[in-house]
């Protein structure tokens, strides 16, 4: 239910990934990141379809690297060659996830402008920022970086 007491219904749609990479569950979206009712199924997908794009480019010599080992899907991978493969699932659906909420949370703004649609929780930058932030922790973890990386110049 969201705040303005609409139901959410959880839309079972698939977005199809590269093959590489795992294709992505709107519902699973849905569920696991609190999405209000209010958004519509037309632009969840498509701000999900966009934050896909973005990681994997983002994740490119990654996979370019895991290729070259053999691995030819994560979610299939050799436990032998990928041994945190199921860990490497989970944290893509993390950096995607959490970059697609990023982009719709300011959106909210623009899908209702009834008082409730002042809810800080939804409008406030400094949220925007902590998902972006959470989705580039997820792609570092998956490059092999840490959270910090420094260079001597």
């Amino acid at each position: 239910m969201s705040f303005s007491g609409k139901p959410t219904t959880f839309v079972e749609q698939t977005i199809e990934n590269d093959g590489f990479w795992p294709d992505l569950s709107l519902s699973e979206f849905q569920k696991e990141y609190r999405l209000p009712a209010e958004y519509l199924v037309e632009l969840l997908g498509a701000d999900l379809n966009t934050a896909m794009t973005e990681v994997n480019q983002d994740l490119a010599k990654r996979k370019a690297y895991w290729q070259s080992l053999g691995v030819s899907s994560v979610e299939s991978a050799d436990p032998t060659v990928l041994p945190l493969h199921t860990f490497h699932v989970e944290t893509y659906k993390r950096a995607v996830y959490c970059r697609a909420k990023a982009s719709l949370l300011p959106q909210f703004a623009t899908v209702t402008r009834r008082e409730i649609a002042e809810n800080t929780g939804k409008e406030e930058p400094e949220r925007k920022e902590t998902f972006l932030a959470f989705s580039q922790q997820a792609v570092r973890t998956l490059q092999g970086r840490g959270r910090i990386t420094a260079a001597l110049l």
